[in-house]
């Protein structure tokens, strides 16, 4: 990275952090009913070959920053309002735009002596797995890097949050505390990365999504020692060609199923997710696999060694069809076969500097290129199947 890159990084850091805490100190006078949080993080990677967010593969790439900034407000008892606004720069696939990351109205219907069952409307976030909801916040993520064949970063737009309303349902037991959610709303996001990903890089058009349903039902025991929960999610894309598209119009359904188990102890963490995705693709004159199954999953464990230090450990695999997991199809259309698949061994460190303040890094030895995104990637036939990745990462909030 070039220096004047440096000196741009550092000097819009310093004026993020400036900003954020001159909000802090404000807060203090605001009234009490009305919270206010942010949050700043800034990453850097290096390859040893291929690119993530941004030029990584011969420098070093400060290409991801969050930034967010939510308040919520209690205007009466039983109604919330909360939204958050958020800062991302993720390469050349998010160009650093201001939105609005979430905004919803929150009613609880009815409270019981076991639980409450209420409403949300609004853009709402999508429940899907253990990290789907909070995956902004890098202080509630166990990696600076999410598994990758679970929670796409290129695709995150349209899996984070919709336009919409939720249902959802919580109940006490003796056994354990049970939750449920049911969201349906328009899913957000049309870029030419989502494009990419689903029909590869000639598709020139538009997608644009349906109303679109995600539901999850979580257990937990002993105020969340111990997590289980099972997501589901239906997405339909229609796509739309340019006049000079040698892609027809069609209909691509998405319809993936999660697992998800988690033990959070005094000092040993375990977690493990499957996800088995139904894809089926209608109406694509050149697309003759119109029907596949994708299947992904990770296992991770973390240790405590002091109060403010913590290991982790991670393996997790992607193989974008059951069918062909080496990638003969791909290899037959003049690609490399390791875009079919992902394997990923993952070494970490987190330090908490201090309840505010956090720095981490972390290693990676991946085998396939399978969730690379290809606007950091433009020519696919030049990416290595066998390649590094080294991160490092601070996080402040208030």
């Amino acid at each position: 990275m070039k220096r004047y890159d440096y000196l741009l990084v550092n000097k819009f850091l310093v004026c993020c952090i400036g900003l954020l805490i001159s909000l802090q100190v404000q807060a203090q006078f605001w009234p009490e009913d009305l919270k206010v949080h942010g949050f700043l993080t800034q990453n850097f990677f290096h390859t040893s070959d291929n690119n993530v967010y941004g030029q990584s593969d011969d420098g070093i790439s400060p290409g991801l920053t969050e930034i967010g900034l939510n308040l919520s407000y209690q205007p009466f008892k039983r109604l919330t309002l909360s939204a958050q606004g958020l800062y991302r720069r993720a390469g050349k696939v998010g160009g650093g735009v201001v939105r609005l990351d979430y905004g919803v109205a929150d009613l609880n219907l009815f409270n019981y002596q076991n639980g409450r069952v209420g409403i949300r409307g609004g853009r709402i976030k999508i429940p899907f797995g253990l990290y789907n909801e909070t995956r902004d916040v890098a202080f509630t993520n166990p990696t600076i890097l999410l598994p990758q064949g679970i929670y796409f970063d290129r695709s995150r737009s349209l899996l984070v949050s919709a336009d919409g309303g939720s249902l959802y349902a919580d109940h006490r037991t003796e056994f354990g505390d049970f939750y449920f959610k049911f969201n349906l709303g328009m899913p957000l996001g049309d870029n030419e990365e989502i494009r990419s990903s689903i029909l590869g890089p000639a598709a020139k058009g538009q997608i644009k999504a349906s109303p679109a349903f995600a539901t999850q039902l979580s257990y937990e025991l002993n105020g969340g020692e111990t997590v289980f929960a099972v997501s589901f999610m239906n997405l339909k894309l229609k796509y739309q060609p340019t006049v000079a598209d040698f892609i027809s119009a069609g209909n691509t359904t998405i319809r993936p199923l999660l697992f998800s188990a988690q033990y959070n102890g005094e000092k040993l963490g375990l977690t493990a997710e499957y996800q088995y995705r139904w894809n089926d693709y209608k109406g694509y004159v050149v697309i003759a696999n119109t029907q596949f199954v994708t299947e992904s999953w990770y296992i991770q464990g973390s240790y405590r060694f002091l109060p403010q230090v913590q290991g982790i450990v991670r393996y997790d695999t992607y193989s974008s069809d059951i069918e062909d997991r080496g990638g003969q199809r791909a290899a037959r259309n003049g690609l490399p076969n390791h875009l079919a698949y992902a394997k990923d061994w993952m070494l970490g460190i987190r330090w908490d500097i201090t309840p505010t303040l956090m720095l981490r890094t972390e290693y990676h030895r991946v085998h396939g290129t399978a969730w690379l995104a290809q606007s950091d990637n433009q020519d696919q036939s030049k990416t290595k199947q066998d390649w590094d990745l080294y991160a490092l990462q601070i996080s402040y909030r208030f």
